[in-house]
């Protein structure tokens, strides 16, 4: 969906799980377009909406297009880059009511899903594990609804790598990959699939990726 190319991500702090979130957007960026890049500006914290808006100002000042999100409250994100023009891949829960001709899709948390059966388990007598984890197979994550905007050939694209995802066909992060100074952070022929502990490690930015962890 981009025109220029350069999309951006106004994320809280370099650790792992951002991180991941920053890799996985740019690797699929540029699953549509190999030479796409992701300019990351990091705020420092969970919420700030000043530097939040500082940053989605920046990132559209130097030609970025399409922005997404890793913080508490995108709303501020959102509706900053449908206002400059731009267009928005939202996080947490959709945003499309905040920026109806902006907003692409996006990646929720799927609380409805995950409660009732954490209140089973507990009723039951089982016991509530204290580590839990899921993606779309397990409907801990979902996909917001695509905006009337995205074409039909970028939703098959987007829905045919969701079906590998949801049957296990599919990794994001797999060899060779190089991070954005040249370093092989995954070797050929090694696949790392969504619950590898080695992920949980992360501390690069991909190739493609504009800024540094620290």
């Amino acid at each position: 969906m981009t025109k220029s190319g350069k999309l951006g991500f106004v994320a809280a702090k370099p650790i792992p799980q951002v991180l991941r979130n920053i890799n996985a957007f740019a690797l699929g960026a540029r699953l549509a377009n190999p030479k796409a890049t992701v300019q990351v500006i990091f705020t420092g914290d969970w919420s700030m909406p000043v530097k939040e808006a500082e940053a989605t100002n920046s990132l559209m000042d130097q030609g970025v297009d399409v922005i997404t999100c890793h913080v508490d409250g995108p709303k501020t994100i959102v509706e900053n880059t449908s206002r400059r023009g731009g267009m928005v891949c939202g996080y947490h829960v959709n945003q499309a009511t905040l920026a109806p001709k902006a907003y692409l899709t996006g990646a929720e948390w799927n609380w409805e899903v995950l409660y009732p059966r954490f209140v089973k388990m507990f009723t039951s007598g089982e016991t509530i594990p204290n580590f839990y984890r899921g993606g779309l197979k397990e409907e801990l994550v979902k996909v917001s609804p695509y905006g009337a905007m995205v074409s039909e050939a970028a939703r098959k694209q987007a829905d045919d790598v969701k079906a590998k995802l949801v049957a296990g066909g599919y990794a994001i992060f797999k060899g060779p990959l190089l991070d954005n100074k040249g370093k092989t952070v995954i070797a050929a022929g090694v696949s790392r699939g969504q619950t590898d502990p080695e992920l949980e490690k992360m501390d690069y930015l991909v190739e493609g990726v504009i800024g540094a962890t620290s």
